[in-house]
């Protein structure tokens, strides 16, 4: 009998260490294949493990990275010529995270399929669908012309916590999009941009203000902006920050997605930052950080991101955009995107 506890112990601490070990084993991506079929550029991705990959869309560049994974030391990067792709770098990100940098000759529009069981990845990258930019300009230029009552800041004080406050001492603004007689956009059920761009802003600004920062809301009740006394204001209130939310909309209601936008370079790695936190914050189809000259970003003199977290012409974002436990996600999201990029300039 004791012979065979013994022996059913060994066996037992023999069936650990082949787990542990195999746990240990480190996965690689060992293989890029780039292919063209109906109009897409598509890139097989393999490993050796399972590893989820994981996309961000900043500008020219798509990042692919591969969590719990090293890029192998014989990595192969097999390419086709594609008027989409410039080129194909494998590299490591840190200890923990292999990266695919993807370089791109134009706008597009990615989605990424982990193929469980098979340790692939397939990245489809098409042109991007959807024009934004004309719309909004559009907009601007009508609301530059058009006169607005003066502007009605609100300063909200930090709420006093016993925690450490990671955001003492910041000055940030939110501006909330729209108000007054400018509705914005509207929901399928005819909720208006203005309404969920203010329900944004006060949930961002309380979970702010927890951290320890004081808050400037553009405005806090329902009148409308004009574009030119947001960024003048910004620029005199010594703000550490700046963020303008709203909620994007486009004629196709089969659009979705997640938009950041900066345009002065002292912006880029705080829209960088921002961008990839709302991405895996809310978990939306990724439509990548742009820099465009939106009036507010482009003549605000602090960091500055407009943010257009979901379209709300698209049913079923309409219909998250409502929802209180979504604006709680949001604004979390948002908050810990400024949270890192703080943390990202005291490095």
């Amino acid at each position: 009998m004791r012979k065979f506890f013994v022996l059913s112990l060994l066996l037992s601490t023999l069936s650990l260490l082949l787990t542990l070990s195999s746990l240990a084993e480190e996965i690689r991506v060992t293989e890029i294949e780039s292919k063209r079929d109906r109009g897409f550029d598509y890139l097989d991705i393999y490993t050796t493990g399972w590893s989820e990959a994981r996309g961000l869309l900043l500008e020219d560049k798509l990042y692919i990275d591969f969590p719990g994974a090293r890029i192998g030391k014989d990595i192969k990067i097999m390419r086709k010529k594609s008027s989409r792709i410039r080129s194909i770098q494998a590299v490591q990100k840190d200890q923990k995270t292999a990266r695919i940098i993807i370089s791109l000759k134009r706008e597009v529009e990615y989605d990424i399929v982990n193929v469980f069981g098979k340790n692939k990845s397939v990245v489809e990258i098409g042109d991007r669908t959807t024009n934004i930019y004309a719309h909004q300009f559009a907009w601007e230029s009508k609301e530059i012309k058009k006169k607005a009552r003066p502007l009605k800041p609100v300063r909200l004080a930090p709420i006093v916590s016993e925690k450490t406050l990671s955001l003492k001492g910041k000055k940030i603004i939110l501006d909330p999009g729209h108000g007054g007689e400018d509705p914005g956009a509207f929901t399928s059920d005819g909720q208006p941009e203005k309404i969920l761009t203010m329900q944004t802003a006060r949930e961002t600004a309380r979970l702010l203000r927890e951290e320890g920062a004081t808050v400037y809301l553009t405005r806090d009740e329902d009148r409308r902006s004009n574009l030119q006394d947001v960024a003048e204001f910004a620029n005199k209130t010594g703000a550490d920050i700046f963020i303008s939310i709203h909620y994007n909309s486009i004629d196709n209601s089969n659009i979705s997605g997640t938009e950041t936008y900066y345009y002065n370079p002292i912006s880029r790695n705080f829209a960088a930052i921002m961008h990839e936190a709302i991405v895996r914050g809310i978990k939306r189809k990724d439509h990548g950080m742009h820099r465009t000259p939106f009036y507010v970003v482009k003549n605000t003199n602090v960091p500055s991101v407009l943010l257009e977290p979901v379209y709300i012409s698209n049913p079923e974002e309409s219909y998250l955009a409502k929802a209180a436990s979504f604006q709680q996600e949001l604004a979390e999201s948002i908050l810990k995107g400024v949270k890192s990029y703080f943390r990202s300039k005291s490095d």
